[in-house]
């Protein structure tokens, strides 16, 4: 029997779990990817910071070829000309009908990381807001092709309580999120498109590298993260060894039946999508 086709992409991104998840209490993300394929050994881009990150996983390709974190601190919007096009720029350019949106808690990811698009639905709230609004517009939207979700609060914990194994609010606010990540897929499941989606749950960076409440170093707390995903076609024993945050932008255009940029750092990992 042929596997049905992927006709959206989701990529949810928890700031700040690293691989923490694995210590803490995630019932949600165990049933979903139970049927995908995981890895706690991926690894971000450095410097481990948000814009870097969250711009090679949206580019494709390394900082200093996309510079998001340049755009973000002199709060410029992500320019439309840019030689290292967002994967939202590649899909409104190849189907100009294409819905997508961006839902982030960390604002900057809607003008320096992504470019100012026509059509395209951004929205920026604290977690708590932002996952009732990602519900209400897939339920609205069943027929949008690419959506990004952002959610802060990890991260934010980590900051305030340190990162890591042995940090008890860290641990609960990944257990939150879980639970948001939950209602999120409680909203597909309504909408009725969770099993013709192709889901990527994954994170920007970990921390407590060098610094208990901090990343940004090449050290291994703060570059290695998890990465999952589910969804049709999906091989469920794919090698996910060597896998980049920067990967994430070349398994969703080719999920979304595009090409990938030949320029690009990113790669598709070899067996993962039939």
């Amino acid at each position: 029997m042929a596997s049905m086709a992927i006709k959206r992409v989701i990529i949810l991104g928890i700031d700040g779990a690293g691989t923490f998840i694995r210590e803490a209490q995630t019932p949600y993300l165990d049933i979903l990817l139970a049927g995908g394929v995981q890895t706690h050994l991926a690894r971000t881009v450095y410097p481990s910071n948000s814009g870097e990150c969250w711009g090679s996983l949206l580019h494709g390709v390394v900082p200093n070829r996309h510079e998001s974190h340049v755009h973000i601190q002199k709060n410029r919007s992500y320019p439309a000309d840019s030689m290292a096009p967002s994967i939202f720029r590649i899909l409104r350019e190849a189907r100009p009908d294409s819905t997508m949106a961006a839902f982030v808690s960390w604002k900057p990811i809607i003008t320096g990381v992504i470019e100012d698009i026509e059509g395209m639905n951004k929205y920026a709230a604290p977690d708590e807001e932002l996952v009732p609004a990602i519900g209400a517009y897939l339920r609205s939207n069943p027929g949008v092709e690419l959506l990004f979700v952002q959610l802060d609060d990890v991260d934010a914990a980590g900051h305030r309580h340190g990162y890591g194994e042995d940090s008890t609010e860290y641990l609960k606010a990944i257990t939150r999120a879980d639970k948001q990540i939950g209602e999120i897929s409680k909203a597909l499941l309504e909408a009725g498109v969770l099993e013709d989606s192709l889901l990527i749950i994954t994170t920007d960076h970990g921390g407590g590298g060098l610094d208990a409440f901090n990343h940004g170093s090449d050290a291994p707390r703060d570059m290695t993260i998890f990465w999952g995903c589910r969804g049709p076609g999906i091989n469920s024993e794919a090698n996910l060894s060597g896998l980049s945050i920067m990967d994430t932008a070349a398994v969703a255009l080719h999920a979304l039946g595009l090409q990938i940029p030949k320029e690009w750092d990113a790669k598709l990992p070899a067996g993962l999508l039939d």
